[in-house]
């Protein structure tokens, strides 16, 4: 994939010429003028049923591998972080940090907000074709809805692009039009073309301009893609949210995702028994969470909000039930995304067993993970790729 810088030519960056008013009103779209709305909830779900079918393919193809003798990959979760090559899609100075877990007044963020001034140019993060254009396929571009993109990557991926510019240069008028010459519905573009610009528009408005970013897999799971971000150049602040301790979620049984697995790995290194860490929130995890509730004085509802997680915190970093025989709890607990001195003394303890992390650099990413999940998977731990206590007191007992 080529980097955006060497795609955005004087040619396709922001010039006046590529800025044209918004179309006039027809009888198809009388609300022109009109400021954008939230995401069709409707046209959410269908475009997840689509997905949800390439999911079930998805997996026949995998269990396919398995029979073969293949080696799985690590299960795709809601909200898991991933490692996935994008070209930076703010091609200007940005900010960021990890927003995916926090709240909003219809839930979950479930996205990353890259703050930038208006005009910004917004590019493409992939190869791909352009599947809607202000939440609309029609050749008229939806201007009552504008600005928004979702672009198909060619590798079965998704991305979408909100709060697009709707606003006339130096204006906050929303009869503005943020989307590039020649983007419509169907057109192929490339990773770093030119497709937009940063803006305000829909539930944006007079709020700071900024890029709403979200990253699909191929199964239509929202995925966490800060590192993704963080990788691809851009300026990320911090490291990514704790999924359980930073997320407003209740977990209670039937949920599924990252926040479940960290659960049940918190659990786990306290001493409750989960029945396994997978991410499915199970009658087993809620019947330690229930234990872990009565323990502690609180109401034994089996559901996991703000009070349990603030016990669940202060049960970890105490030594909870108590770590595994050899382990420490002064060690940082890390995980896929972190970076710092604890990496890198986890990277220098796996190269010492003769795990392969990838180099030591303090930064916690796949090939980290990978010699992670063999060691754990080699000493019988719990095959979660996250370090806590008892992988520390595996790899090096003080």
């Amino acid at each position: 994939m080529a980097h955006h810088g060497a795609l955005m030519s004087a040619k396709t960056r922001w010039n006046p010429q590529f800025w044209v008013r918004r179309p006039e009103p027809t009888a198809r779209n009388p609300q022109v003028g009109a400021a954008c709305s939230d995401v069709p909830r409707m046209q959410i779900l269908m475009s997840s049923l689509r997905k949800g079918a390439q999911g079930l393919i998805a997996v026949a193809i995998a269990t396919t591998m398995l029979v073969a003798g293949a080696v799985p990959a690590l299960a795709s979760e809601f909200g898991e972080p991933v490692d996935y090559d994008l070209v930076f899609p703010v091609d200007g100075y940005n900010d960021f940090r990890d927003t995916f877990w926090d709240a909003r007044s219809h839930g979950l963020h479930s996205s990353q907000d890259i703050f930038a001034k208006k005009m910004v140019p917004v590019v493409a993060a992939a190869d791909g074709r352009i599947r809607l254009v202000n939440w609309s396929r029609s050749a008229d571009l939806n201007p009552a809805r504008c600005c928004s993109i979702v672009i198909d990557h060619d590798d079965g991926w998704q991305s979408t692009y909100i709060h697009l510019n709707n606003d006339t240069p130096g204006t906050d008028d929303g009869e503005g039009w943020g989307i590039a010459d020649g983007i419509a519905p169907g057109v192929a573009v490339s990773a770093g073309q030119l497709i937009g610009w940063v803006g305000d528009s829909g539930t944006s408005e007079s709020k700071t301009p900024h890029l709403h970013f979200e990253l699909r897999n191929r199964s239509g799971i929202l995925m966490n893609s800060f590192s993704a971000l963080v990788a691809a150049g851009g300026n990320g602040q911090g490291g990514l949210d704790d999924p359980l301790f930073d997320n407003r979620r209740t977990l209670a049984q039937g949920l599924h995702g990252y926040d479940v697995r960290r659960l049940q790995q918190v659990l786990d290194t306290i001493g409750y028994e989960v029945g396994g860490i997978d991410g499915d929130f199970g009658p087993a995890t809620k019947a330690a969470v229930v234990a872990f509730q009565k323990n502690n004085r609180l109401e034994p509802d089996g559901a996991v909000g703000r009070g349990t997680k603030n016990a669940l915190k202060s049960a970890l970093d105490n030594g909870g039930g108590g770590p595994a025989p050899g382990a420490t709890t002064s060690r940082q607990t890390v995980r896929k995304g972190d970076r710092g001195d604890s990496v890198r003394e986890l990277q220098q303890e796996l190269s010492t067993e003769g795990f392969d992390p990838g180099g030591v650099d303090g930064i916690f990413g796949t090939r980290t993970e990978a010699a992670v999940v063999d060691f754990q998977a080699n000493r019988s731990l719990a095959v979660d790729g996250i370090v806590g206590p008892r992988t520390w007191g595996a790899l090096r007992p003080l």
